[in-house]
């Protein structure tokens, strides 16, 4: 059983997450997201691919630690959405160019732009529907 404690803060009440089971189901996403990420990356590490390994592991980390808060997971999920996209779009574009990842990376690029471009979508609709329970009442 985890426990879920709560900070003010000069604009609201803000939670503090500490075990797995508080996180909403696009928190745990995001959270997946960035361990799969980083494990590419550590793949990447082992065969000598450093520099894509090094973008790999940050950008796992940082969608794996903004999965601590939806709204941050929201905009890292956005952000890096964008970037994987458009890594996929000048990799198919520019065959054997800078991007290219070959086939299987240039579709794992696209895989990953679209599951965090989901994840940002998910994590919005959680907090529309907190802020529509919260009005409720």
């Amino acid at each position: 059983m985890g426990f879920r404690g709560w900070l003010d803060e000069a604009e609201g009440v803000v939670a503090v997450v500490t075990s797995l089971g508080s996180l909403a189901w696009p928190q745990r996403a995001a959270l997946g997201l960035g361990v799969l990420l980083t494990l590419w990356g550590v793949v990447d590490f082992v065969r000598g691919e450093v520099p894509p390994g090094v973008l790999h592991v940050v950008t796992g980390l940082v969608i794996g630690v903004a999965a601590v808060r939806t709204r941050v997971a929201r905009m890292a999920g956005s952000a890096l959405g964008v970037v994987y996209l458009v890594v996929f779009a000048f990799g198919v574009g520019q065959p054997d160019g800078a991007m290219d990842a070959g086939t299987v990376g240039n579709v794992v690029h696209l895989l990953i732009g679209f599951a965090s471009v989901a994840v940002a979508e998910s994590c919005a609709w959680c907090e529309q529907h907190a802020n529509r329970t919260a009005r409720s009442r």
